[in-house]
């Protein structure tokens, strides 16, 4: 399993950024989701991509505008991602994200930081 920590800083509040976490093809930030199927209870979901892969997130955390924790399968790589989200105004976010699967020579942060930068993207769009 690797592992990483990342900080994110974002020039909008904390339920923002929650709700762009919790609903990836709002505004259309993720750029490499083609579609979400969420269950009626809200706490698991099917995101399809644009190569044709599919990832299963199961949530266990979802306080609104504060933190957000899911385990996840996409193919064989599997794991688990942690944010949580401070501030009025602004907001700095503390991801850790763990992954499985990825083989020796893998970076976590690698995988992570591709998607933060999209939001980062939106975010500014949103300013």
């Amino acid at each position: 399993m690797k592992s990483c920590v990342l900080t994110a800083n974002f020039n909008c509040n904390p339920t923002l950024v929650w709700q762009y976490l919790t609903k990836p093809t709002l505004n259309g930030w993720r750029t490499d989701i083609t579609d979400v199927e969420t269950a009626p209870d809200g706490l698991t979901e099917t995101q399809k991509h644009r190569d044709g892969s599919v990832t299963k997130v199961t949530f266990d955390r979802r306080e609104k505008g504060r933190a957000l924790s899911c385990d996840f399968v996409h193919g064989r790589q599997s794991g688990r991602f942690i944010a949580i989200l401070f501030g009025g105004s602004t907001t700095s976010m503390e991801c850790t994200f763990e992954v499985d699967g990825i083989g020796p020579f893998g970076k976590a942060h690698k995988l992570l930081q591709p998607v933060l930068d999209m939001l980062k993207v939106v975010e500014q769009r949103s300013a």
